[in-house]
């Protein structure tokens, strides 16, 4: 969705509300939420489409129909989260940031949120506490956070490589938290399967996993995409 030719505002982003006062339209919030994933290098006119993604085996089949249901679907009322799980090359980034442009193009402000990078931001501005709290609440209040790689520095070759740190405790886990406590819609994207998470915190992968209801996928040691002709099979 573009301002410039948005039929409610007509481009100016305010609108009237039911009080005779200005608000800022929709559209202001899905030109900031694109502005903002170009900030981490990703430009969602850009990236592959879920349509684009080609099932090869079982796992990977699920996890484009779920990717599919799961924009068919949509809607803000439903705070059911998506987790896909497994190790890297099944497509995981692809299905979950082709799931945040599609609902960018249906008019939802979707928060792109890069794991790595963004605890590194975070911790960067732990000091100015102004400027730490906008990023901050930028990840916690999105109506739709995409939160992909998580975990990433903590796993390497299907292994666990670490533990949870001081940084995750202070950076991250407030906005799970508050998601998971305001029921805000979240899609994950992690080397880490579901029985990783819960050797790093029982407690908090068991809220994650109850939030994603029955919306999770975990990809098998065979389906490194890139490497699907010497690999995978049906």
């Amino acid at each position: 969705m573009s301002t410039s030719n948005c039929t409610k505002c007509g481009g100016t982003t305010w609108v009237l509300n039911e009080y005779g006062s200005y608000k800022r339209c929709e559209c202001y919030e899905v030109s900031k939420a694109k502005e903002l994933w170009g900030n981490y290098g990703v430009d969602p006119k850009e990236i592959k489409k879920i349509n684009t993604y080609k099932g090869y085996n079982q796992d990977t089949k699920i996890a484009k129909k779920m990717a599919i249901d799961y924009v068919y679907n949509f809607s803000l009322k439903d705070s059911t989260w998506l987790l896909l799980t497994g190790k890297h090359g099944g497509g995981k980034t692809h299905l979950s940031i082709g799931i945040g442009a599609a609902l960018l193009d249906k008019g939802i402000p979707v928060v792109y949120m890069p794991y790595i990078e963004s605890m590194w931001e975070l911790k960067a501005n732990a000091m100015d506490n102004e400027y730490y709290l906008k990023i901050i609440n930028r990840f916690k209040k999105a109506k739709v956070l995409i939160i992909d790689d998580l975990f990433k520095d903590k796993v390497a070759n299907g292994k666990l490589i670490a533990g949870i740190t001081d940084t995750d405790i202070k950076h991250f886990y407030p906005i799970l938290n508050y998601r998971i406590l305001n029921n805000l819609q979240t899609i994950i994207s992690t080397e880490c399967t579901p029985e990783m998470l819960i050797s790093l915190d029982e407690a908090l992968a068991g809220r994650m996993i109850y939030s994603c209801k029955k919306n999770i996928v975990k990809f098998s040691e065979n389906c490194d995409y890139r490497l699907k002709e010497y690999e995978c099979g049906d």
